[in-house]
């Protein structure tokens, strides 16, 4: 079993897949999944990809695999797309330290979430050894994770059956120990500030620049204690600037600047107030940035993808069929809560308990990325157990 997950694994590491453009490795899933049997009938594509802010090649890939055992559906579910910097990796099997590494220096290596793609393959494997001695199964690979959820936001759940699976289990992180039942919540939103061009050189008192604005609004945001970790009285989240673009060239006072930002919190109304913090300070730049004619800057913002946090009862039916699972094949498990948000927040959010287990990535989205093999030996077993007692 593990031969052939880690030679998926291999194969589907280098295949490019940014968010929005999936359809490569939509096409390797759907080929092999024929190959071992799956019938071509039973794989379908929602068009996720309709309703995303980025558009995109491909939509939510839905495969069911009929069981003969009664009992309601089980879902399992993982994202096809990576962070664009994944681009261009070289994947390199390293048996001494039982790890899978990347040669490519400055890129990462893909495992969030190739390695989740590589176990659900696994799972149909061995599903299709059963001769249908299983639960009906269906398997979710999602577009768009990496830029907000997107894929998952726009899942087509009348593809899923009806009714719909009675729970989920959704592959992405880290130590395979870790079960994650509670995710916090995010939003994203723009900010689109608006100067005055100016030479940079003879007419510079002329001009009013979008970058000071910004500076002044950060700093103001960092000093009160509002920028990256949050802790306050009424509440506890995060913050950050993920984007900025603008400028037109060194001798232009900067006219305009986009940014791209995003606050996070278990608590949806202690996340509005830092949304809110961010608004009055970028005002009070704009207000007080003013060149030699009395003209201010001004500001704008947007709303981004947005997901809503949950938390599971310790003791609810997908995470006692997780325990269930992990004491059959003797690993230790821990109940843990998630501050970097998953495709599970969506499928809550569809009416679809789910929590995440974790399969082996490390150092995810930098250059130093890899893959723990035996945390991903172990999931895939965990999820072969889940799905089979």
């Amino acid at each position: 079993m593990i031969e052939s997950a880690i030679d998926d694994l291999l194969a589907l590491l280098p295949i490019p897949g940014p968010p929005a453009q999936e359809k490569k490795v939509a096409d390797f899933l759907h080929h092999t999944l024929v190959a071992i049997g799956i019938p071509i009938t039973e794989i379908s594509y929602d068009q996720a990809q309709n309703q995303s802010e980025y558009g995109g090649n491909v939509g939510n890939m839905i495969v069911k695999i009929e069981g003969r055992r009664t009992g309601p559906t089980l879902m399992f579910s993982t994202h096809m797309d990576t962070v664009p910097d994944c681009v261009g990796c070289q994947p390199r099997l390293d048996l001494a330290r039982h790890r899978v590494v990347n040669d490519a220096a400055g890129t990462a290596l893909g495992g969030d979430n190739r390695a989740g793609c590589a176990i659900l393959l696994t799972l149909a494997r061995h599903l299709m050894t059963l001769d249908g001695n299983h639960p009906p199964i269906v398997l979710v690979f999602f577009i768009q994770e990496e830029v907000g959820l997107v894929g998952a936001r726009g899942l087509d759940v009348g593809l899923l059956g009806e009714p719909l699976p009675a729970m989920c289990i959704n592959l992405d992180g880290g130590r395979v120990e870790e079960v994650v039942t509670a995710v916090i919540g995010s939003q994203r939103f723009t900010i689109e500030i608006t100067g005055v061009a100016a030479h940079a050189g003879s007419r510079v008192a002329e001009g009013v620049s979008a970058a000071v604005i910004a500076s002044k609004a950060i700093a103001e945001l960092e000093r009160g204690g509002w920028y990256g970790r949050i802790t306050k009285p009424e509440g506890s989240g995060t913050s950050n600037v993920g984007i900025m673009q603008g400028g037109q060239g060194s001798n232009v006072v900067m006219p305009s600047l986009h940014i791209l930002a995003e606050a996070r919190s278990h608590n949806p109304q202690f996340r509005r107030q830092i949304i809110d913090t961010w608004q009055d300070a970028f005002k009070r730049a704009a207000a007080s940035t003013i060149n030699i004619h009395k003209q201010c800057g001004t500001v704008t913002f947007g709303p981004g993808p947005t997901y809503e946090a949950y938390a599971l009862p310790d003791d609810a039916p997908v995470v006692t069929k997780v325990k269930q699972a992990a004491n059959q094949i003797n690993l230790p498990t821990k109940l843990v809560h998630d501050d970097g948000g998953s495709d599970a927040n969506w499928i809550v959010a569809h009416g679809i308990p789910c929590v995440t287990l974790n399969i082996g990535q490390r150092d995810v989205h930098t250059t130093d990325e890899w893959i723990d093999l035996h945390d991903f030996e172990r999931a895939c077993q965990l999820v072969i157990a889940i799905a089979t007692i």
